[in-house]
């Protein structure tokens, strides 16, 4: 992972670290949209018989929470901003596709790393949401597809690809560019 990238907090091919860090997040951010967006949101109960089940509630609406912390540097490869960009598993894309076509995407961004060895990026903090029909049509109109090479023997269900999706398409419910 180090010879990756050593400003991540922790081995992003551990799925089941990565799955218990997200259930905090989704906390977090259920408090946030009550308490300063104004939007009402909660857990999905359905979650507690189904740990498959999508995260959230969100302005009475099924939803999902995307929390990334790391700009997807080598975006620039595929002429994206990587300060802008996001990516969405393959994995979600097919599931969401099959069983949840009406969810809503959230991403809640906040680059807590703005340098790597491929490049460097100004910090960014921001919630942003997309109804999935749009995700997918972003997706079917061509956006580019990340294959991860370390992933190509992952045994864990780490998605093996991810799509790169430019901010710009999403609604903004927040945005900062500047620490507080």
């Amino acid at each position: 992972m180090n010879d990756r990238n050593d400003g991540i907090i922790h081995d992003t091919e551990d799925k089941g670290w990565w799955c218990h860090h997200g259930l905090q997040l989704e906390r977090s951010f259920v408090a946030l949209c009550n308490t300063h967006l104004n939007l009402p949101a909660w857990e999905n109960p359905e979650k507690r018989d189904n740990r498959y089940a999508p995260d959230l509630i969100v302005a009475g609406r099924v939803a999902d929470l995307k929390v990334q912390n790391t700009p997807f540097f080598v975006s620039r490869r595929y002429d994206m901003d990587p300060r802008r960009t996001v990516t969405f598993n393959r994995k979600d894309y097919e599931r969401y596709s099959e069983l949840y076509p009406d969810i809503d995407i959230y991403f809640w961004v906040d680059w807590t790393q703005t340098e790597s060895k491929y490049g460097r990026v100004d910090y960014l903090a921001g919630i942003y949401s997309l109804p999935f029909v749009t995700l997918a049509g972003l997706i079917e109109s061509g956006a580019p597809e990340h294959h991860y090479i370390h992933r190509r023997d992952d045994t864990q269900g780490n998605a093996k690809s991810s799509f790169l999706l430019s901010l710009d398409a999403f609604a903004v419910l927040l945005e900062k560019d500047r620490r507080l």
